[in-house]
């Protein structure tokens, strides 16, 4: 669905409209589970999805337009999942008397995304053990860049940084990725 419907739709729900806010999860709702999964993993993705989607409903007459509202949505999308992954955290840290225990999230199934079936299963779940290792920022950033395909002004709006601090992030989140990936290869 092109932008500027998208940015039509979002205006009519804004104004109470469920039939434009419904047209708006079908057409997005692949976007929003993509991110929540690589960032998530299968786990976690469904229920951070869900999340987003009411989150966009309680929020969308603060959607002004300024930006796309892909990148409102994204912004969302990413925060949320920031948001599950410190929560995460927490209750790890409780359970385990503050060990330090590295995110590990189940592989990603067929989605029938052409990434996907480019790489063999073994591959992908080394790549997102590997990413489970990325702080998170780093994480997100990340995969808006390397999965997505975002540019880094994008990323920036985004996660709502600088440009710099956005090509750092996916910088360092790409060092520590290829990190653990060494660190796995060589046990």
């Amino acid at each position: 669905m092109s932008n500027s419907r998208d940015q039509a739709l979002a205006v009519r729900a804004s104004g109470g409209d469920v039939e434009a806010f419904r047209r708006l999860v079908r057409a997005n709702s692949g976007l929003v589970y993509r991110v929540a999964l690589r960032m998530l993993g299968h786990r976690d993705a469904q229920d951070a999805s869900q999340e987003v989607w009411v989150k966009v409903w309680r929020n969308i007459e603060n959607f002004r337009g300024d930006s796309a509202f892909s990148t409102w949505l994204y912004r969302i999308t990413v925060n949320t999942c920031l948001s599950v992954r410190r929560k995460e955290s927490r209750r790890a840290q409780r359970e385990y008397g503050g060990e330090e225990l590295p995110f590990l999230p189940e592989p990603r199934g067929g989605d029938a995304d052409p990434e996907a079936a480019a790489l063999g299963a073994q591959q992908r779940e080394e790549i997102q053990a590997a990413l489970g290792h990325v702080r998170a920022e780093h994480r997100a950033a990340l995969v808006l860049r390397h999965m997505e395909g975002l540019s880094y002004a994008e990323i920036a709006e985004v996660l709502e940084v600088p440009d710099g601090t956005a090509k750092g992030w996916v910088s360092r989140g790409r060092a520590a990725m290829l990190v653990a990936l060494a660190a796995e290869s060589a046990e």
